[in-house]
């Protein structure tokens, strides 16, 4: 356990010295504050038009916004993660790996009596953790952002909602994480050890939904989930085969149901989780497989 800490304090480090990571972290916060705008936009424009037909036809309507949760103005930091915090994780993932092989740690480190699953574990730890303080900066933002599009403070109930789709956030990423370390860890070539996760994100984020609800991949980036769209036995078929593996899909429900989100559905998040996570635990387990033999993998530029 202690080489495990070890390794992970030091990729904490070394994680916060990436530019292209840095990069994209200033990314994800950035769409964090301009969601935050668009929701309090939004919320000031209807609140208005609701004031002026109060006043004007005198009757006692309903606030459009008492029926929706406090979070909603939260909704789209759902397909944020999924487009921009995904990537960052394998970017992180991928970067970490790429390191160690260049520099030529990798050869040093397992001609020690290193285990493989410390390396790796260390490796993955490190990362997350990082990835982690990226998620509580957003859940900041957003926190605040709340109190100033409503003018009013969080509740705790809305409170420990936030936090609890914050820490789903963190499991989702951990999936990417494992694909960006191990695609680092086995490629040939650093200029195209980005190339194959992305790939591979692109095929989980629209390709699989696609081909178990036949929606249009703009339709994709709703942050709740559809329905099928199609009672086509191809795609019914699919869904029931597909299913377990679209991450994406699974992130939006659940995220949608911990915001409160209307049109989310079953309340019922277990599935999706347990899904989030066997994928993750896949990931790692693979880059443990892996991360032995990269040191005897020469990497080209």
């Amino acid at each position: 356990m202690r080489v495990v800490l070890t390794v992970a304090g030091l990729e904490l480090k070394a994680a916060g010295r990436e530019r292209l990571a840095i990069v994209l972290l200033a990314v994800f916060l950035g769409m964090v504050l301009v969601s935050s705008g668009i929701g309090w936009a939004t919320h000031h424009t209807v609140t208005s038009v609701f004031n002026e037909t109060v006043r004007v036809t005198g009757q006692k309507l309903v606030n459009p916004f008492d029926r929706v949760s406090s979070l909603d103005s939260l909704k789209n930091t759902i397909i944020y993660i999924v487009l921009i915090g995904s990537l960052l994780a394998i970017v992180a993932g991928t970067r970490s790996s790429i390191r160690d092989r260049k520099a030529g740690v990798a050869e040093l480190i397992f001609s020690r009596p290193l285990g493989n699953w410390s390396y790796a574990a260390g490796k993955l730890i490190g990362v997350q953790v990082w990835l982690g303080f990226v998620l509580a900066a957003a859940g900041v933002l957003s926190w605040l952002s709340v109190w100033l599009v409503t003018g009013q403070v969080l509740t705790s109930a809305a409170t420990a909602s936030l936090l609890a789709f914050f820490c789903l956030a963190w499991l989702f990423l951990a999936p990417f994480t494992a694909l960006g370390l191990l695609a680092g860890a086995y490629s040939h070539y650093e200029s195209t050890a980005l190339l194959i996760p992305i790939l591979i994100w692109v095929a989980f984020t629209f390709v699989i939904p696609q081909l178990g609800t036949a929606e249009h991949p703009t339709a994709l980036l709703n942050p709740v989930p559809s329905a099928v769209s199609t009672s086509g036995a191809f795609f019914q078929f699919n869904r029931s085969i597909l299913q377990p593996i679209a991450i994406t899909e699974h992130f939006k429900h659940a995220g949608s149901v911990f915001l409160g989100l209307a049109g989310a559905g079953s309340r019922v998040v277990g599935g999706d989780i347990a899904s989030i996570i066997a994928l993750g635990i896949l990931g790692a387990a693979l880059f443990v497989f892996v991360s032995s033999r990269v040191a005897k993998r020469d990497l080209y530029e």
